[in-house]
């Protein structure tokens, strides 16, 4: 009998934290550097040097957007399409940013993984990025 209520407290113990919600299958939210929570962030310079744009959402064109946070630093205010040199992802849905030198999607440069960043891309990649596209895990080789 003693055996028995031994092996039946672990299973009730887990059954009870799962119920409680405390078991959590999701995944984690992911932060990286000078980006909120959620977002998907561009900067004109570096990530601590400059201004920002956020996205919490795909954008298939950055013609109209404008680097519109931190504005007092370098690049305040100009536009983002054609003019991004760093990035960061702070997904907590553990999307990729997937990054394109035309609208639309169109002519992959680059990604970033959730959690993660690139501080200054190397120059063959900067002042290209005109889209983005948030993707689910991808096979792909982002930073």
């Amino acid at each position: 009998m003693r055996i028995r209520r031994r092996l039946g407290v672990p299973a009730a113990l887990a059954a009870m934290a799962a119920a409680a919600g405390l078991l959590a299958t999701a995944a984690p939210a992911s932060a990286g550097p000078n980006c909120a929570s959620g977002y998907h962030c561009v900067f004109y310079l570096g990530i601590n040097d400059s201004a920002r744009h956020s996205y919490f959402n795909s954008d298939s064109n950055f013609s109209g957007d404008t680097f519109n946070q931190l504005t007092t630093r370098s690049g305040g205010g100009l536009s983002v399409n054609d003019n991004t040199v760093s990035a960061s992802n702070s997904s907590t849905g553990g999307y990729e940013s997937h990054y394109y030198y035309n609208s639309g999607y169109s002519g992959f440069l680059f990604c970033v993984n959730p959690g993660s960043y690139v501080d200054y891309l190397p120059s063959a990649l900067q002042n290209r990025a005109s889209s983005l596209q948030l993707r689910g895990t991808t096979t792909i080789s982002c930073y």
